[in-house]
């Protein structure tokens, strides 16, 4: 019977975990390509004719995931596609408690394609992207203790231990 009775409290734990997980993005552009895998050469979203159908410009999207390579796993039509996060912001986030800009605070500081170490550093032809301290980024948003930033064309993720608000 006890087995029993954990076996439904961790159910239970994980249904609330796995729920927690599940948010909104939001669409930021027009004539944004949703994929059929997490990747820039993957195919595009298409109808029976093959005309590609866009989500609109401000559409909230159901996410259910993330991948190292900057995509959102989002659910559009009924089905699984991936959209870049360059063009897609979370929603379900206190965004009363995101600061315009971050100042980042130590040296060789990486920025990250998600929010964890576990994910990829940003690199330019394998060279890894390092900010050094006193830099100042845009800030669109915060993940745990991961400040999403706006760095060159895209979205990034930094650290709250080596920036903080400014």
């Amino acid at each position: 019977m006890k087995s029993k009775s954990l076996f439904i409290a961790l159910m239970m734990a994980f249904t609330m975990c796995v729920s927690a997980w599940a948010a909104s993005v939001r669409v930021t552009g027009t004539h944004v390509r949703l994929r059929l895998n997490p990747s820039l050469n993957a195919a595009i979203y298409t109808d029976s004719y093959g005309t590609p159908i866009y989500p609109s410009k401000g559409q909230v999207l159901s996410w259910t995931g993330y991948n190292s390579n900057g995509f959102y796993e989002v659910s559009f039509h009924g089905r699984t596609l991936w959209i870049h996060s360059s063009y897609a912001r979370p929603v379900n986030q206190a965004t009363a408690s995101i600061p315009e800009n971050v100042l980042i605070t130590g040296n060789k500081v990486l920025l990250r394609v998600g929010p964890g170490q576990n994910y990829a550093p940003l690199s330019y032809y394998g060279e890894r992207v390092h900010l050094n301290k006193g830099d100042i980024l845009k800030c669109v948003g915060v993940s745990g203790d991961w400040w999403r930033v706006a760095y060159g064309n895209g979205y990034y993720y930094v650290s709250r231990k080596y920036a903080r608000r400014y």
